[in-house]
């Protein structure tokens, strides 16, 4: 697979996860998983006040996170460590006869931006007899969403395809809709060679943080 963004290499020997790397790295299934969830409740109400789809919104947030956490961005590259210096994200689209397609919905510089480029590639992936669509390289976040059902986590399908070793899985379930809050439950597979578990608090830290700007954005237009 072709990558859309600039890569450079990581000396693996003397590298500060050198040891995790090596042991993790002969594992038959190397992902590990953590079911958390995430306060969108700014994000929500933005949405809401401005007619903006929510799963764009949270899909958008989620790549900026991604993009600003380091060992997001790390990937395989047979005995090799890259690291990428941006991200694009492939997403789970359900088409209109209910099959799915792997969608690529690229990175852009503003949230609306993002979600007007984002609408139409998902409004024509729906008709489209595509199973993959757009750019699908190493460079990507593997999204899917499951919003009909609460879902408290999910093991994700891994693949033996050595262009995508490392790639983060992550995993959306059904909104929680409470009285005074909006709950997102997230699933976050990483590769344990590449992250551990603080590497994901840090990607936390940091969509929380990109959610959180939207409260200033909804003041500000008051």
């Amino acid at each position: 697979m072709i990558s859309k963004y600039n890569k450079q290499q990581i000396t693996v020997e003397g590298w500060a996860r050198e040891e995790q790397f090596r042991f993790f790295k002969t594992f038959t299934q190397p992902f590990f998983n953590v079911h958390t969830e995430v306060d969108i409740t700014p994000l929500y109400v933005y949405c809401k006040q401005n007619q903006v789809s929510v799963f764009l919104a949270y899909l958008y947030v989620t790549l900026e996170a991604a993009r600003a956490t380091e060992n997001f961005r790390l990937r395989l590259e047979g005995d090799d460590v890259v690291l990428y210096d941006g991200l694009d994200l492939s997403t789970t689209v359900l088409k209109d006869n209910h099959t799915i397609a792997f969608v690529s919905l690229p990175y852009k510089d503003t949230f609306l931006e993002f979600c007007t480029n984002s609408r139409e590639l998902i409004t024509a992936a729906k008709t489209s007899k595509e199973f993959f669509i757009g750019h699908q390289g190493p460079d990507l976040l593997h999204i899917t969403t499951l919003p009909w059902f609460k879902s408290y986590g999910l093991e994700h399908a891994t693949s033996v395809n050595p262009q995508e070793a490392g790639v983060p899985k992550i995993a959306f379930g059904q909104l929680d809709l409470q009285p005074d809050k909006v709950i997102l439950p997230v699933s976050i597979a990483l590769h344990h060679a590449l992250a551990d578990g603080y590497h994901i608090h840090q990607f936390l830290q940091q969509m929380n943080g990109f959610i959180s700007a939207f409260s200033f954005i909804e003041a500000e237009n008051e």
